[in-house]
């Protein structure tokens, strides 16, 4: 193997719940492993077989919540051979194992194989896109392979997730919503803010209406960073275009060096756990 890690001879492994821009992994080197969503008998690969609009349009319409599962080992394995018949090393940058098993079976199908390393970033939606995103930069310039797993342990420890979501409920009915649960209310119009924090979803603020949000949102910001900070950041929606507009605003007026990575879509199986309606960012500090 050579010492220099670059985009012509690392590759990139995400899973789906990464909901990812569009274009994300038609790009040499991205690969992209499948959760899976459960309509009753019809089953269907997270970004694969059903877009994240016909998605939702689908939710709307079923009399029962879908259910989730993640990829086996040899789901994994079979990209895993794939990825390497091209490229000497495999970065795997999965969703928090506090959240799903996706990562345990990642680990599993790379202890079959060499020159994969596998990563639980502990966090969830565009915050894993956006982790891929910067491994990959650092990766078109060339880096050491110490350099980029320093890189992923500090994109593990201080990346941040904000999510406005429409709803606890699908959160509540899928399991994963951690002590965040407290935060399911009654009254009309309060709309909670969560993050992650040790892997799990936690509740952050309730707040009535988009203005009270984006104030707290800010306050978010603010207290994860710096306002010199190089600020590298993702807004997510689950079919809410207005709200990311907003975001982006925010955290470019509030962080002079912010940079705007990409605009991520919630797919199916994130959908299903979090519902429609639903705005959030992830951001890293570099």
């Amino acid at each position: 193997m050579t010492d220099l890690l670059t985009l012509d001879n690392t590759a990139i492994v995400l899973d789906s719940t990464c909901d990812p821009s569009p274009g994300f992994f038609e790009r040499p080197g991205m690969y992209m492993v499948p959760l899976k969503v459960h309509f009753g008998d019809e089953t269907y690969r997270d970004g694969v077989d059903m877009t994240y609009l016909e998605f939702f349009a689908k939710l709307e319409a079923s009399e029962v919540l879908p259910t989730t599962s993640q990829p086996t080992a040899g789901e994994f394995l079979a990209v895993y051979e794939e990825a390497r018949q091209t490229y000497e090393r495999v970065f795997s940058l999965h969703i928090s194992g506090e959240m799903s098993g996706t990562v345990r079976s990642a680990e599993q199908a790379a202890a079959q194989i060499d020159g994969v390393e596998v990563y639980d970033l502990r966090t969830v939606t565009g915050a894993l896109s956006l982790g891929g995103e910067r491994l990959r930069a650092r990766l078109e310039r060339g880096c050491t392979l110490a350099e980029a797993r320093a890189y992923i342990k500090h994109f593990t420890e201080h990346s941040s997730l904000m999510v406005h979501a429409a709803t606890l409920e699908y959160l509540r009915r899928g399991g994963r919503i951690g002590r965040a649960a407290s935060f399911v209310g009654g009254v009309f119009d309060i709309k909670p803010l969560i993050c992650a924090e040790e892997g799990t979803l936690q509740g952050y603020a309730k707040v009535r209406g988009l203005k009270k949000a984006m104030a707290a949102m800010q306050r978010f910001v603010e207290e994860k960073s710096a306002p010199d900070d190089e600020l590298y950041f993702a807004t997510i929606d689950a079919i809410n275009e207005e709200e990311p507009r907003l975001i982006r605003e925010m955290i470019e007026r509030l962080r002079p060096n912010s940079h705007f990575v990409l605009h991520c879509h919630v797919a199916a199986v994130v959908g299903t756990h979090i519902g429609p309606g639903t705005a959030a960012f992830a951001m890293i500090a570099e």
